[in-house]
């Protein structure tokens, strides 16, 4: 209840903050934010209205999400939306939803494959490293080709793991999460648990047991942002890799 009182202490910091949300109580709760560059709003949406629906298993929610999507975006908000990409999504759909988003003038779209992590309630739909490049690779092609301009907010050296161009490994490290429980121990897809503080999640973690280099068999198919997207981040401050960095902040591709 005091989401309000936390973003405006962070914003005031001049820290940068996404709120994740699903969007069903985004339009009626804009009032207690005001628009500022280092608050934006990350929407859940996982495809356009049938597949997203089905996705999060209730009627309306997509239809909900883009009215708020649009309510914020007309008072000044920094909206994005996070999608996550499972196996039998059909490339011109996906295609079709990122030229919607589009239309939307949504100010960055994060894309990620499903990754099949034991205590999801649908274990039918996860896609294996293999399927998720090709997947990605007839996905993105039209991006690639330069034959469209989809805002993605994400680094490029990321978008090039995913279709298969770059080969990383994990960074468990990259992405520490906290909340009301404490530190999640990596990887939170994972479900380990968490520590009381810090100091703990450094010391007392087996970072070596993370990644696919590891052997763990949980991470063999990994390809979620949350590892790797700090890897690609890594490998842009190489000499070879600024020039194409930078351009994408300017807004080149």
């Amino acid at each position: 209840p005091q989401i309000d009182e936390i973003v405006k202490g962070l914003v005031e910091r001049r820290k940068f903050v996404y709120l994740c949300t699903n969007g069903l109580l985004l339009e009626k709760s804009l009032d207690k934010f005001q628009p500022s560059p280092y608050l934006t709003f990350s929407v859940h949406l996982d495809g356009l209205r049938d597949l997203h629906d089905k996705c999060v298993d209730r009627q309306g929610v997509f239809d909900k999400a883009v009215q708020a999507i649009r309510a914020a975006k007309a008072r000044g908000f920094r909206v994005t939306t996070n999608t996550t990409i499972f196996e039998g999504t059909e490339p011109k759909e996906m295609q079709d939803f990122f030229d919607f988003l589009t239309t939307l003038d949504v100010d960055g779209m994060m894309i990620s494959p499903g990754y099949s992590y034991e205590w999801a309630p649908d274990q039918e739909h996860f896609l294996k490293r293999e399927q998720t490049k090709a997947l990605f690779r007839e996905i993105l092609a039209p991006f690639k080709a330069g034959k469209k301009h989809w805002n993605f907010n994400h680094n490029p050296l990321f978008l090039d793991f995913l279709i298969g161009e770059k080969d990383y490994e994990c960074t468990p490290w990259g992405s520490p999460s906290y909340s009301v429980l404490g530190w999640q121990k990596p990887c939170y897809l994972l479900n380990e648990g968490h520590y009381t503080t810090f100091k703990e999640l450094l010391e007392e973690t087996n970072w070596d047991n993370y990644g696919r280099a590891s052997g763990n068999p949980q991470c063999a198919d990994c390809m979620v942002h949350c590892g790797y997207e700090p890897t690609a981040a890594v490998d842009a401050m190489q000499p070879g890799n600024i020039g194409r960095s930078v351009g994408t902040l300017l807004g080149s591709r």
